[in-house]
């Protein structure tokens, strides 16, 4: 027992010792998690968190090159990592892609990294101090760990992503959000909201917007206000039959399909499938076949 114990400290004072800048490239690829924060997604913001994390600290703990290309790799990805998102996530009037676009070429620099800890193994050899009382050197502890942890998690997400990618016809697609309406002007108020109110095989759904006058307008002033506003947000409607239609494309990096949209200008035909609307109300559908 006093001789692991010794082992144990013996380590951890290796790691510690002279590595002020591995913790620092460990904290700044957890910092990631301000990029999904700053769109208001918590929940999102945790895997940045947690994958930016492991990918730069397995770099920063598993390379045997030194402070100078240690810092300057570790600061690569993480550039390489926002950049990524800045790409995906601001797609300059189209529609945003969901956060599996930019996650997905994260898992490729994973991938990368993993490859560069392998060359910076052949190219530096193992040459830190023992550990006391024992047979490894702490330089090749700190490489397995860092190689194991950051290929079990390449290979989870990489697995999982290649489940959802094949749960379809080979399309990408995602369900419209409500930030491809919302906001409203004060004109107009949302009455019910559903982002997959009909849908099929594929990943395929419809999403529903139901909207009213908020002044007790008529439906056509409605359909003349709400198709103004959504002009003003990149939809391109045009009237067709009847039919406001209009498609925008998707953004990201991966090839998602269009979002198509299109509403009544005049009263909704009747349907066995739901509920009909209100009289003065305007359904707003977005389809992502």
């Amino acid at each position: 027992m006093p001789t692991t114990l010794v082992m144990i400290l013996g380590f951890i004072v290796a790691m510690v010792a002279g590595n002020g800048w591995r913790w620092w490239l460990t904290a700044g690829g957890a910092g990631l998690v301000v990029l999904p924060l700053g769109q208001g997604a918590p929940r999102v913001a945790v895997v940045a968190a947690i994958f930016g994390l492991i990918v730069v600290g397995a770099w920063a703990w598993g390379t045997r090159s030194g402070r100078a290309v240690g810092v300057a790799v570790g600061v690569v990805v993480i550039a390489v990592l926002a950049a990524v998102f800045a790409v995906s996530q601001w797609p300059r009037g189209l529609v945003a892609a969901p956060w599996l676009d930019w996650f997905a070429v994260w898992l490729l620099v994973g991938v990368g990294c993993l490859a560069a800890l392998v060359i910076d193994r052949r190219v530096h050899p193992f040459s830190s101090p023992r550990l006391a009382g024992g047979n490894l050197p702490a330089g090749k502890v700190q490489w397995v760990v860092s190689m194991a942890t950051l290929a079990t998690v390449v290979l989870v997400c990489g697995g999982g992503l290649g489940v959802v990618g094949e749960d379809g016809d080979g399309r990408l697609r995602f369900s419209a959000r409500g930030d491809e309406v919302l906001p409203l002007p004060t004109s107009l108020r949302l009455v019910s909201a559903d982002t997959c109110a009909d849908g099929g095989s594929s990943g395929n759904c419809t999403a529903e917007f139901v909207v009213m006058a908020a002044d007790e307008a008529d439906r056509t002033t409605t359909v003349t206000r709400l198709v103004e506003n959504l002009r003003s947000r990149g939809w391109p409607l045009r009237l067709d039959h009847g039919v406001y239609r209009g498609y925008r494309e998707t953004g990201g990096i991966l090839n998602w399909t269009a979002h198509k949209m299109w509403l009544y200008a005049n009263v909704e035909p009747a349907s066995v499938l739901r509920p009909a609307p209100p009289p003065d109300a305007v359904v707003i559908y977005i389809g992502n076949l």
